[in-house]
């Protein structure tokens, strides 16, 4: 089995759709967190040891992956139907970018918002 060849134009597609993960669900969890190209790279995210950036570029990552999994004459769901390339990236990403943000961030008592520990982060320290 031989894995697609992801091209520059099929990236270049789906960055929008990188670039509203990173509005819907990473921006509203951090709030010195701004989608400027010019000052994403330098901008810690909390105690995560991440910036804006490599989020970014995680996620373009998981882009890849996405892409080179697709299989477009799989038949999914009821109507019998194969799934589109964009359902299943959107679907990759949901689910990718979700794991990332419960990684790095954590609910404790009441409303408050609290970001993890960028060494429990790493699994290197202790519970």
């Amino acid at each position: 089995m031989t894995k697609r060849v992801v091209t520059n134009e099929d990236i270049k597609k789906y960055e929008g759709l990188v670039d509203a993960f990173i509005n819907k669900h990473v921006i509203k969890n951090f709030n010195e967190a701004k989608n400027n190209p010019k000052t994403r790279n330098n901008i810690m995210l909390g105690n995560t040891g991440m910036t804006l950036g490599d989020i970014r570029q995680h996620l373009l990552t998981e882009l890849v992956i996405a892409l080179q999994n697709y299989k477009p004459n799989v038949i999914g769901g009821p109507t019998g139907k194969p799934v589109q390339e964009q359902s299943f990236v959107y679907g990759h990403l949901t689910f990718r970018v979700g794991a990332l943000m419960k990684k790095l961030s954590s609910r404790a008592r009441g409303y408050s918002f609290y970001h993890s520990q960028i060494e429990k982060v790493q699994f290197e320290l202790e519970e």
